[in-house]
């Protein structure tokens, strides 16, 4: 290999990516960063998904030099993200990326969010997103506490008055070692979806704060690791996890009165998240519905 200086290094960084079923995916953006990234620590947190699967990312991970942590389960993402951080870490990672298999950063946006963490550790910082169509998929959300409902930071104008809990997606952020250690990483209770909201809700409940990073930026291929043969529909679990955890997290974070008003927003709700996968969907197949079911039947708000 190349001796690089220490500018273009990126030693101390550890990058975690948790697969699920996508060695396609890494293979298109993992192995690029890889590449680029001189110096960083990359862990790919195999879920366990089938035995093609793993050979695949088992013979990826030997060629682009991955460390391959292979779980004989599917864990799910956020208990897959820490089994990552405990790897990079142990490694002497002082800053971790979290990325998803799905979604892509040149070396130049990441090296301004590893910059932005070094001088302030107890900032989460993230690059805008977009879309391989160039849109902005994701630049800040907040959720707001009174009716559960997310906006973009771009939107706060439309609720001036609103009490929230801003949150980045964790398609892609990073976060020093003391803020990981101060915030205590994902929450394994959430399987899929809504961790990275209580994540950030932890973040700052600890005293630290998010920085969306505007001259950095990330590709997402929207929804590459959850949809079905449908470019709109969504997977089973999407649809469950999203209805179920949305009252994990107001059990969690929330003042009794605000999970009241989640509560009786529940269906309301759930039916949202489920048309997010269009009305078709409702005729041609009975998991949307059987996840609509279980989700609000495992939906508790304590209250």
């Amino acid at each position: 290999m190349t001796a690089h200086s220490s500018d273009s290094s990126f030693d101390g960084l550890g990058v975690v990516i948790v697969n699920y079923g996508s060695h396609e995916l890494l293979r298109k953006n993992a192995a690029i960063m890889t590449a680029e990234l001189l110096g960083a620590h990359i862990v790919v947190v195999d879920n366990w998904h089938s035995h093609e699967e793993r050979e695949a990312i088992t013979a990826l991970s030997h060629q682009h030099g991955w460390t391959l942590l292979a779980l004989d389960s599917n864990t799910g993402f956020g208990t897959g993200c820490n089994r990552g951080a405990e790897a990079v870490l142990a490694a002497g990672a002082k800053a971790l990326l979290f990325i998803n298999p799905d979604a892509y950063i040149e070396s130049a946006s990441v090296r301004l969010l590893l910059n932005e963490v070094r001088s302030n550790p107890m900032t989460l910082a993230a690059p805008r997103i977009f879309t391989s169509q160039g849109k902005i998929w994701s630049a800040g959300m907040s959720v707001d506490l009174a009716t559960g409902d997310s906006r973009g930071w771009h939107r706060r104008a439309d609720a001036p008055n609103a009490r929230t809990i801003d949150w980045f997606t964790g398609a892609c952020l990073m976060l020093s070692e003391t803020l990981w250690a101060a915030s205590g990483g994902f929450d394994d209770d959430y399987f899929l979806y809504w961790e990275d909201v209580d994540l950030s809700a932890r973040i700052q409940a600890v005293g630290g704060t998010l920085r969306l990073l505007e001259d950095a930026r990330a590709q997402h291929d929207v929804g590459g690791t959850q949809t079905t043969s449908s470019a709109r529909t969504k997977s089973e679990l999407y649809y469950y996890y999203n209805i179920r955890n949305r009252s994990l997290f107001a059990q969690k974070h929330l003042e009794i009165a605000d999970r009241k008003r989640w509560q009786e927003s529940a269906r309301q709700a759930a039916w949202a998240i489920i048309l997010r996968g269009g009305r078709r969907q409702l005729i041609q197949s009975l998991a949307p519905w059987r996840a609509l079911w279980r989700g609000l039947r495992d939906s508790d708000y304590g209250v």
